[in-house]
């Protein structure tokens, strides 16, 4: 059963893109306003690992919306695919535009991870938190990377491909979403395929490629959760006591939190069902782009949790919106041709002049 047909789905796609790209760039331009302007120096230099993720999560919805990257399952084939060529690109610059799209949603888990072991560190007072300091923050973004390469190399592994078999995908995409073979660019994982005799040809390259994205995904969430209970525990005793420095801590362990629980959601919970799927042949098809639009509503949905759980922030966005308002309302309600004028005197005698009528 088809929950939606093909071209309204690229349809609801394309609106959802555009929404989320409209929200999420002034709202983590905002956030990272606030960190870099309004965190206190008892944040050390987690900031600056908060400012990455927040520029991550901007990069990543222009990319994702200039690639318009959508998810469908044919067979036992995973395939990530795009029907609007953009920039009129080849081929192979499609494939570098999927690529870093892969490469981004790799690198979320990936800094949310590092920042679950700096609160780690942060809260056991550890001498490991140099390596968040000088030249070691290049090596560890250089580090990031490179295992997001390997990551986002997986979904290159492809599909044993041949002309007759690359035509027929096309077409089948083509009918499903009522377009022309030609615009259809795709790249995939294909488990195996089912011969007209009905034999199932394994592909064990694809099934390792799988496996691999597996172990990254258990191998960050075992971090996670390792650092995450270590570090909520810490934050349970030490608020008992509830200092100032404390108080800043336990904020930012909820923020973090948030943070990892958004992506989870949208990201990456979407994507390990994607992955589990065509091992059952199940025919999802075109409903498939659930995941899509899950994917590219995570940067706009994220950095509010962050706003409104620390307090520096949520009072500036706070009183950004008051004063606004505020500024609105007297324009508003300021009669034409009338000026307010307010003397204060020496000693504190407010001298007022109600009105003068304007010319």
């Amino acid at each position: 059963m088809v929950l939606l047909s093909g071209p309204f789905w690229l349809q609801l796609f394309e609106y959802t893109e555009l929404v989320s790209l409209s929200i999420s760039l002034p709202i983590n331009s905002l956030l990272l306003y606030c960190i870099l302007t309004k965190s206190g120096k008892e944040m050390g230099n987690y900031k600056y690992l908060m400012a990455w993720f927040t520029v991550h999560s901007m990069f990543y919805s222009v990319i994702t919306f200039v690639t318009h990257m959508g998810f469908h399952i044919y067979g036992g084939t995973i395939m990530m695919f795009t029907v609007h060529n953009t920039f009129d690109l080849s081929n192979f610059g499609v494939w570098v535009l999927f690529g870093i799209c892969s490469i981004c949603a790799g690198c979320v888990l990936l800094i949310l991870c590092t920042q679950f072991v700096y609160r780690y560190f942060a809260m056991n007072h550890s001498k490991n938190l140099k390596f968040f300091t000088g030249w070691r923050r290049l090596f560890l973004v250089i580090l990031t990377l490179f295992v997001s390469v390997i990551y986002g190399a997986c979904g290159f592994v492809g599909i044993n491909s041949t002309p007759e078999k690359d035509l027929r995908i096309r077409q089948a995409m083509a009918d499903a979403y009522g377009v022309s073979p030609d615009a259809v660019h795709y790249m995939g994982i294909e488990y195996f395929e089912r011969k007209e005799t009905n034999e199932i040809v394994v592909n064990w390259i694809s099934i390792g490629a799988a496996l691999v994205v597996n172990c990254y995904f258990c191998t960050m969430v075992t971090v996670i959760l390792y650092c995450g209970i270590k570090t909520y525990k810490k934050v349970c005793v030490k608020t008992a006591h509830l200092s100032n420095h404390m108080y800043i801590q336990r904020q930012l362990f909820i923020a973090l939190l948030v943070q990892t629980l958004t992506p989870t959601v949208l990201i990456f919970i979407p994507c390990m069902v994607f992955y589990v799927v065509p091992l059952f042949e199940y025919p999802m098809g075109v409903d498939s782009n659930i995941v899509s639009i899950s994917l590219v509503t995570y940067p706009m949905i994220d950095p509010i949790g962050v706003m409104f759980i620390i307090k520096n922030y949520r009072t500036f966005v706070k009183k950004l919106f008051t004063m606004k308002f505020c500024c609105n309302n007297k324009t508003s309600s300021q009669p034409e041709g009338l000026i307010q004028v307010k003397a204060i005197s020496e000693n504190n005698e407010s001298l007022r002049f109600n009105s003068i009528q304007g010319g």
